[in-house]
């Protein structure tokens, strides 16, 4: 069954309120910052421990930090109101894409801290479980959001994007899984004294910053499609003199009683 516009009622709502394109940029910058000090942590740890830390992970580091310079111009760039405006279809492409990248940016700090603490391979294999499993979250989280548009969830009387009984199993499932897969690899490290129980803390705040993003992140996907496909999905550009006028109309000068 085809999808119409008013299909994407509540998104469309979204797009024109929190997600609008002079909206947006706040978000980005966080993801700078706090991206930025999981980056600068890592790059600092593998340059003070030069000699401990494999090639992999240098190379890992070194791509990081081109991509990083690369998100920071296109930050500046989709910051500039009129240019977020006129490209607000890649300013949310961008945008979905520093979601995802800041959603595992963390990971790259535990790796570093595991491999600088030559920790045994089991310790990585559970951190790319539990990213894959992250990303796995997301694939069935979309296909979740787009079939909810089909069931008429994201119409004006719709219940929304997100079922609170439905969300509460996903997250309850997402969690144990991620626990679970910890747990064993810290009995296992404790029984063997390896690693630290601050790697494990570190991979912890990992999975709960992964996998809350990947819940979140139908919404832009979605945005995107409407984008793409309706008309009005595109945002004209807040004039603030016709912003002026119109509240003039609303409440217009009596004078002096």
């Amino acid at each position: 069954m085809a999808v119409k516009e008013d299909d994407f009622y509540k998104i469309k709502m979204a797009g024109y309120g929190r997600l609008r394109p002079d909206s947006v940029p706040g978000f980005l910058w966080g993801a700078i910052v706090f991206g930025g000090v999981a980056l600068i942590v890592s790059l600092f740890g593998v340059i003070n421990g030069l000699y401990l830390a494999s090639s992999l992970l240098q190379t890992s580091v070194k791509v990081a930090t081109v991509i990083f310079g690369a998100q920071l111009l296109l930050t500046i760039l989709f910051s500039i109101t009129p240019v977020a405006y006129m490209l607000q279809k890649l300013q949310l492409i961008f945008v979905t894409l520093v979601a995802f990248k800041f959603s595992i940016d963390y990971y790259l700090f535990f790796f570093t801290v595991a491999d600088l603490e030559d920790a045994p391979q089991y310790i990585f294999n559970t951190g790319f479980f539990l990213m894959a499993g992250g990303i796995l979250l997301l694939f069935l989280m979309t296909i979740r959001a787009f079939k909810r548009v089909k069931q008429g969830q994201l119409r004006k009387e719709g219940e929304g994007l997100y079922n609170i009984k439905e969300t509460k199993n996903v997250l309850t499932g997402a969690g144990i899984f991620g626990i679970v897969m910890i747990a064993g690899s810290l009995s296992r490290a404790v029984s063997n004294m390896e690693g630290s129980i601050g790697m494990f803390f570190i991979l912890f705040l990992c999975i709960i910053l992964q996998y809350s993003i990947a819940i979140a992140l139908p919404e832009f996907i979605l945005l995107i499609y409407g984008k793409f496909k309706f008309k009005a999905f595109v945002i004209s550009r807040r004039n603030p003199r016709s912003n002026k006028k119109r509240k003039a109309d609303h409440f217009p000068y009596t004078g002096r009683k």
